[in-house]
């Protein structure tokens, strides 16, 4: 049997696009894949050109039509003129799209990135998947559909060697807690900055997602020291 394991990798801006990911990867655990999720810019890019096992991208859409910052080194990377026009000829892929249809550019990274792997010999697993606000379900109105078929064909090539895991069995952790006694100080005290950022104190988090929705967004809010300028900011920093 061919080996089940799956590379995902993210650009993300303000987060949707790397929850996408995860929630793939957490399917993909059900289906007994072994996976790893990475930011695309975090990847050692040479190792696309030798990857023998399915490679699923997830890429939001920022600004017009622009790709994510955490995408945007390895876009350059794929875009170079001396890589080889079969350099991808054993890349099985998957693209999908996180965006608004309501922009003239609507998941404009997801296509050229579809596109750019193609050009390379790039085989796509299944069409391409355009998520997107607009949809009376969101996201989910082209990403469960999509998911569908991914599992379908996947599966197809890399049989289940036992059944999926069910959804009332939670996946392991990705992270620790650790609590700590509440008389140690946690403070930050003098820390050297980098030129252009701001120490704040977080003073408040409220969840904006419904409890029962994958996707967990929160609303913060910072205080300032009152001899600190307020910086600039824009929605989604």
């Amino acid at each position: 049997m061919s080996e089940r394991r799956l590379l995902i990798l993210y650009g993300s801006q303000t987060g949707y696009a790397k929850d996408t990911a995860y929630r793939i990867a957490r399917q993909a655990w059900r289906r007994h894949f072994s996976v790893s999720v990475q930011s695309m810019d975090q990847v050692d890019k040479w190792s696309i050109f030798t990857t023998t096992y399915p490679v699923i991208f997830v890429c939001s859409t920022t600004g017009q039509g622009e790709e994510p910052d955490n995408m945007k080194k390895f876009w350059r990377f794929i875009l170079r003129k001396t890589i080889p026009y079969d350099a991808l000829s054993g890349l099985k892929y998957a693209v999908f799209g996180l965006g608004d249809s309501s922009y003239q550019k609507f998941n404009f990274p997801a296509k050229r990135l579809s596109r750019r792997l193609q050009q390379l010999g790039g085989t796509p697993i299944v069409d391409r998947g355009d998520g997107d606000d607009q949809h009376y379900l969101g996201l989910d109105g082209a990403l469960d559909p999509w998911l569908e078929n991914l599992w379908a064909v996947l599966l197809d090539r890399y049989p289940l060697p036992k059944p999926i895991v069910p959804e009332s069995v939670a996946p392991d952790p990705s992270c620790d807690i650790d609590y700590i006694d509440e008389h140690i100080d946690t403070s930050v005290g003098k820390t050297e900055l980098i030129p252009g950022t701001h120490l704040a104190q977080l003073v408040k988090s409220d969840r904006m997602t419904a409890p029962d929705h994958f996707q967990d967004v929160h609303l913060f809010e910072f205080e300032l020291d009152d001899s600190t300028q307020i910086p600039q900011w824009s929605p989604g920093d």
